[in-house]
């Protein structure tokens, strides 16, 4: 999991617990502030003030979910519009009831204030929100003062209420960023345990490879090293300098496998055409025809093992061609050699071809991708026929 997915994971459990917040800002203003509104119709002098003030309410309410849905309200400028609006509010309501009263039935502002509070405010620190609350308290009991009802009863039923419209918000708000962190932390320790996944799964390829590259040296080297130890091996019989030559191809290559470069087959045909070189053999090879695709060790393992076998008994001259399509490589090699002495057989990961013509040996080996292209050509490897019925090299050879 990248940085960019924790990122997704908070944003996702942020905004689900601010749609949470917008749905009981909306749900508590419409289920239980407007029968306030309906029912102490009469009650509210003047008689409008109430549906007034909610309807002002509800727009602001769309307002700041629109703009908090859309990621706003992250700067204090939306707190600052709409703060006041909701405090002046209050006062209308609770100046508007028959006991002038926060704690009265009618007083619905007092309470509702704080869910769109909630909402503007829902991306500023959470002292805000407090100071807001307490702004609202402070209104509430203003009017109260105002109507002359500070007596004990009245003065406690009004802390009673304070803290019940005050604490749900303060828990919503603070639960939901609790939540957002935890969903972030645990996001963050799945990437971590991911990480872990695949360093050790990249410890073992490694080492697997390791294991494969000491045991090709082994199969290349030791039976060669250990014949030419018991005398069994005579360094003058062609056969034995030809093993000799395809082991000394096969190490170079495994030596320049893991080297970075840009096109790995080429490189390590150009490693096999050295080791010919170094014998006086003149190398060909030519510039890739097409972009060659990124090729596993195997896959390049299998193109290159035919052109090492005719190297190895290439006399004085040898060609390699390399052409590549979307779904496709095909490496070809034209050398003066005898047979090859072990010719590479088909595998599952290329199609290998032999031919000859005179003195010239030709090979050619394909890779075809697991899903062609609908629109690949078929590559053929046959000889083609001259006007007489003589064999001819294939263009591709020469």
């Amino acid at each position: 999991m990248t940085d960019l997915s924790i990122a997704t994971v908070e944003h996702r459990y942020g905004v689900g617990a601010l749609r949470a917040a917008i749905v009981v800002m909306l749900g508590w203003h419409v289920a239980s502030a407007l029968p306030a509104v309906v029912e102490g119709w009469s009650h509210y002098r003047p008689t409008a003030s109430g549906i007034t003030v909610w309807v002002a309410f509800a727009v602001v309410g769309v307002i700041v979910a629109r703009i908090a849905s859309r990621g706003g309200g992250q700067t204090a400028t939306l707190g600052l519009v709409v703060a006041p609006l909701l405090l002046v509010g209050v006062a209308i309501v609770v100046a508007s009831t028959p006991t002038r009263s926060p704690v009265d039935p009618y007083s619905w502002a007092f309470a509702s204030s704080g869910w769109f509070a909630l909402v503007a405010l829902w991306r500023r620190p959470l002292w805000e929100l407090l100071a807001f609350l307490a702004a609202n308290a402070m209104t509430g009991l203003a009017v109260l003062a105002a109507a002359g009802g500070l007596d004990r009863v009245s003065i406690a039923r009004f802390v009673v209420q304070s803290y019940g419209v005050s604490v749900l918000e303060v828990s919503v708000l603070a639960g939901g960023r609790a939540l957002t962190r935890l969903a972030r932390r645990t996001a963050e320790a799945q990437e971590a345990q991911t990480r872990i996944a695949n360093r050790q799964l990249a410890a073992r390829a490694v080492h697997e490879a390791r294991r494969r590259r000491v045991e090709t040296v082994r199969q290349t080297a030791a039976e060669l090293l250990a014949g030419l130890a018991a005398d069994r091996l005579d360094l003058t019989d062609v056969a034995t300098q030809q093993r000799l030559r395809v082991a000394v191809s096969r190490l170079r290559r495994l030596i320049v496998e893991t080297d970075d470069v840009t096109d790995p087959l080429q490189h390590e045909l150009r490693a096999c055409s050295d080791a010919a070189e170094q014998r006086g053999v003149e190398v060909d090879l030519q510039a890739p025809v097409g972009s060659v695709p990124s090729l596993p060790v195997t896959v390049r393992r299998a193109l290159t093992e035919p052109v090492i076998q005719v190297l190895a008994g290439a006399r004085t001259r040898a060609r390699i061609t390399v052409v590549a399509r979307a779904n496709d490589v095909v490496v070809a090699v034209l050398a003066d050699a005898p047979d090859a002495m072990d010719r590479a057989a088909d595998t599952g990961e290329a199609e290998v071809t032999y031919d000859r013509q005179g003195d010239l040996l030709w090979a050619q080996t394909r890779w075809t991708a697991a899903s062609p292209l609908p629109s690949s050509r078929t590559w053929t490897s046959s000889w083609k026929e001259s006007a007489d019925g003589s064999p001819t090299i294939p263009a591709t050879a020469r």
